[in-house]
């Protein structure tokens, strides 16, 4: 039996660009949803699904809210009530250990950045000081908004086939 797996890069683009913002060239600063991948779903599923992948901080840790409720901010009483309301009586002690006194790894680990962190660790290699210098002013070059003297070659094909265009057509490389 053949295995085959089919590629299919407009339904690869179409999800990726949900996570990445989309702004056209602006002479004024507009504001973009960066969760707007997540709006459709629960709302906690979605922030903590961002948390996850963006490594954004979405709540309090835990030891935050263990120093409100020993400041009293948070009400023993209400915390009691509301873990029988959800997980019933006899299991209130069990879930009041977990609470206040067990220790939880709650270090965020994004996945986005992790391959530059890994090839800067294992191979010392920092991709960032490589990239971000010539990345940088190749994009704010084609994202001017009219102060230059000249325009980006090719602005108006889109910056991707901008880039390639140069590429192809230079006598040097990038």
């Amino acid at each position: 039996m053949e295995n085959s797996v089919s590629f299919n890069l407009d339904s690869v683009l179409h999800k990726l660009k949900h996570y990445l913002p989309v702004q056209a060239p602006l002479k004024d600063f507009i504001h973009h949803n960066t969760l707007h991948a997540f709006q459709a779903e629960k709302f906690y599923d979605g922030i903590f699904r961002a948390s996850k992948i963006f490594g954004f901080q979405v709540t309090l840790q835990l030891t935050d809210y263990r120093t409100l409720l020993s400041s009293n901010r948070i009400k023993y009483s209400v915390l009691e009530r509301i873990i029988i309301e959800r997980k019933g009586k006899e299991v209130l002690s069990l879930w009041m250990d977990k609470l206040l006194n067990i220790n939880y790894d709650e270090d965020i680990n994004p996945r986005i950045g992790g391959l530059r962190g890994n090839w800067k660790k294992k191979h010392k290699i920092d991709l960032d000081s490589l990239v971000h210098p010539l990345l940088f002013r190749i994009l704010s070059s084609y994202l001017d908004q009219g102060i230059s003297i000249w325009d980006f070659p090719m602005n108006k094909d889109g910056f991707l086939a901008s880039l390639k265009s140069l590429e192809v057509e230079s006598s040097v490389s990038f």
